[in-house]
């Protein structure tokens, strides 16, 4: 109700508003269906008067208040009604601007309100003396912020900047809108116009209305840190107010996750699958005469890959074509300097945050929003890397090798991944279906971290949710043996990639990409992460296999960077490590896991 935004876009029309409010005002109730005259409104409901700021009507009109006219005004003790509530008479009425045309506002606050009725924009203003109507394009991009808070010079520089950052924008969705109205510059708090301290920007709704489809709503609670995510008008998943979600860290549930792991050897400690297969690392390390005989089988790496490696070594060493774009965030950074390093390389949200040093996926996230960008940066101890999100359907890692001297390289095996996922039936809840899953059910203590009470929701039949949208195998993925799509094209791709790469001839490239057929090609895909000597042939986590499948697949990896390491000591390439080295790598690679589990 107090900063705007109207953006059409190919697919249809984005309207999005912050709300300002006194931090001690009753918190407004979430998005749902309510029946206005002689049809139905969603809307989030203010607690305190019972009006709304923000409201879908239908699949094609919408409407957005802002308190205010064209200047602040001098508030009256009294008014009759409260804007929100003479908002929903306006929208609810069959003719929304006739109702605006002929309705007494004598004793009403002065208010503004975008209202949008089948593709036509208006802006309905009423100045506390007389109305006002105009007709801003539709086709064009628009920025109001209420007259109370924001004065003219403000508002007027706001126009800039979303041209400026419409210039900027990869692309234009619900997310990258919703960064734009979390970011410093547009948030109350943070904006050069801040006057009031007990205010704030209190929540974030987005409006999505589709020129096909279904229109939708989402709503963030900035105070109270909910999210509600996407539901489609008419199918809105109501969620019951009594019910709660279970206690994950119960013996029950303790228990549960127990027994899954007993029986699946897939979750089974590190310790517990590698122990067994010491007396073969020693033996290797016999023939040669070093425990680290593996350190030198990528010269371009820092300590070949094994551990302790920084990703922002690694990414420049790829072409640059083929690595998503990428920026080194050192640790205690400043929000302006990370917004800026944000602007300098033209990233916008959704993005992915990682540590730059990381190990098995800990704390990399996706974030969708300025605030969640906050939230990890408050949160990180180590420097860490923000890349743009590569929103691809399908994702492998190819485990590649080349001995040196070789003409080509080989794929040793490819694993796919399955992202943790639902699919609603119309009656189930988010949750109740996550519990028929046992991978599922591992996550569940960092699914009620994530998305709380959205867990009891319930989707629509068909519609698919994504909960975890990383290719980790420790945060919910399913590993898959796509060894049935080595082929020696892919090959001849995956080599051709490769020895772009200097220094580098053994592990795992992780990969984004449109379909195996253009990855073939050598077209639609990027390298999400190059992984060295530390890498696991990851296709060994495949459910159907067995141990001892594993076994044998650790150790041919190990017998290949044996033979690998060892020819470029030969070669003069690199040397092997000292013991003295890798204890040191080792002191420092624990020291930086300690850091990373303070996030």
């Amino acid at each position: 109700m107090c900063t705007v935004t109207y953006i059409p876009t190919s697919t249809g029309v984005l309207l999005t508003s912050n709300r300002d409010e006194r931090m001690d005002r009753a918190r407004a109730l979430p998005p749902a269906i309510y029946p206005e005259g002689d049809r139905s409104l969603t809307y989030p409901k203010d607690a305190q008067a019972g009006g709304t700021w923000i409201a879908l009507r239908g699949g094609r009109s919408a409407a957005v208040l802002l308190n205010g006219g064209f200047t602040n005004h001098a508030r009256k003790t009294h008014y009759t009604k409260s804007r929100g509530l003479v908002m929903l008479d306006i929208v609810s009425a069959e003719v929304p601007l006739s109702r605006f045309r002929g309705m007494s506002l004598e004793a009403i606050e002065p208010f503004t309100l975008i209202l949008l009725t089948d593709g036509e924009l208006m802006r309905c203003t009423w100045d506390g003396m007389q109305k006002h109507i105009s007709y801003p394009d539709p086709q064009k991009a628009h920025i109001w912020s209420s007259a109370t808070l924001y004065g003219q010079e403000v508002r007027m520089e706001r126009e800039g900047m979303l041209q400026n950052w419409l210039s900027c924008a990869p692309q234009l969705t619900a997310e990258t809108v919703l960064g734009l109205h979390l970011s410093p510059s547009l948030k109350y708090e943070t904006s050069p116009a801040r006057e009031y301290a007990h205010m704030r920007t209190v929540s974030v709704t987005s409006l999505e209305l589709p020129t096909d489809g279904a229109a939708s709503i989402r709503y963030h609670d900035l105070l109270h840190g909910k999210y509600d995510p996407d539901q489609e008008t008419g199918k809105m998943a109501l969620q019951n107010p009594n019910s709660a979600l279970p206690d994950f860290d119960s013996f029950y549930w303790k228990a549960r996750r127990f027994f899954i792991r007993l029986g699946h050897w897939e979750y089974w400690p590190m310790e517990c699958v590698y122990l067994p297969l010491l007396p073969l690392w020693l033996w290797l390390s016999l023939r040669a005469r070093s425990l680290l005989f593996f350190s030198a089988a990528n010269p371009g790496i820092q300590y070949s890959g094994f551990i302790h490696e920084r990703k922002s070594d690694i990414y420049p060493l790829l072409p640059p074509d083929l690595y998503p774009k990428t920026v080194l965030c050192p640790a205690g950074s400043t929000a302006s300097a990370v917004a800026s390093m944000l602007a300098e390389h033209c990233l916008a949200f959704p993005l992915i945050a990682k540590p730059d040093i990381g190990e098995r996926g800990v704390q990399v996230k996706l974030l969708k929003s300025a605030q969640d960008l906050e939230a990890y940066r408050l949160a990180s101890r180590v420097d860490f890397l923000l890349q743009q999100y590569v929103d691809y359907e399908n994702e492998a890692g190819i485990f590649y090798f080349r001995i040196p001297g070789t003409a080509h390289g080989h794929i040793s095996g490819i694993v796919g991944k399955e992202f943790l996922r639902v699919t609603g039936d119309g009656r189930s809840t988010t949750l109740s279906l996550l519990t028929q899953n046992n991978r599922a059910i591992l996550q569940l203590p960092a699914l009620e971290k994530a998305y709380g009470e959205a867990l009891l929701a319930i989707p629509s039949a068909g519609e698919s949710l994504n909960l975890v949208p990383y290719g980790n195998h420790s945060r919910g993925a399913k590993f898959i043996d796509l060894a049935d799509r080595i082929t020696p094209a892919l090959t001849a791709a995956i080599d051709e990639v490769c020895q772009r790469i200097p220094g580098f001839d053994f592990g795992r490239l992780d990969i984004r990409f449109k379909s195996w057929e253009d990855l073939e090609a050598g077209s639609n895909f990027s390298i999400i992460e190059l992984n060295g000597t530390g890498s696991e042939p990851t296709h060994i986590y495949d459910p159907s296999h067995s141990l001892l499948f594993a076994w044998k697949e650790i150790y041919r990896h190990w017998k290949v960077v044996f033979h690998i390491s060892l020819q470029n000591v030969r070669n003069g390439r690199q040397r092997l490590m000292t013991w003295r080295e890798g204890r040191r790598m080792r002191y420092e690679h624990r020291k930086h896991f300690e850091r990373l589990e303070m996030h």
